[in-house]
C-alpha cells in the first residue's frame, strides 16, 4: 500500500491564513493611522496572533497511513505507531462535528472531521488494524 497523508481541509486552512492576513491590513492601517487607540491596536494584534496560531497548528497537523502504520503529527509531536499496536478506535458524534480516538501505547492519536477524507481514514485505520469502531 502506498502510504496516504491527511490534512485539515484545504479550505478551512486556507481561510484561517486569509483571516490573518485581513486582521494583518487591520493591523498595518492601525498603527499607520494618527490618533489610533491603543486598545484597538491591541484587540486586532489579538486578531492577527489568534488567526496566526489556529494557521500555524492546521498547517503542522497531519496524519499519514503507511504500510507499517499510522504517523500522526500535531505542531509539537510526531508519532508513529504500528498497526498492531492499536488498541482501540472510538468514534463519537459532538455538537462540533465527528471526533476520533485511536488508543495506542504511545498515547492516543486524536482528529476530527475536521480533516479532509476523515472517514476514508477511519476506515483505513479499522481494516489495517483489524478494529470495529467503538
Amino acid at each position: 500500500m502506498a502510504g496516504r497523508t491527511f490534512r485539515t481541509r484545504l479550505s478551512l486552512r486556507v481561510a484561517i491564513w486569509l483571516a490573518a492576513a485581513l486582521w494583518g491590513a487591520v493591523l498595518t492601517g492601525l498603527v499607520l493611522a494618527p490618533g489610533a487607540e491603543r486598545r484597538t491596536v491591541l484587540s486586532a494584534t489579538a486578531f492577527v496572533a489568534f488567526f496566526g496560531a489556529f494557521g500555524f497548528v492546521h498547517a503542522r497537523t497531519w496524519i499519514a497511513v503507511t504500510a507499517e502504520g499510522v504517523v500522526a503529527a500535531t505542531p509539537f509531536r510526531i508519532v508513529a505507531v504500528a498497526f498492531a499496536e492499536i488498541e482501540r478506535l472510538v468514534v463519537q458524534d459532538g455538537p462540533t462535528g465527528r471526533l476520533y480516538a485511536v488508543r495506542t501505547p504511545r498515547g492516543p492519536i486524536r482528529f476530527t472531521s475536521l480533516l479532509a477524507h476523515h472517514r476514508e481514514l477511519c476506515q483505513l485505520i479499522v481494516d489495517r488494524a483489524g478494529l470495529a469502531p467503538g
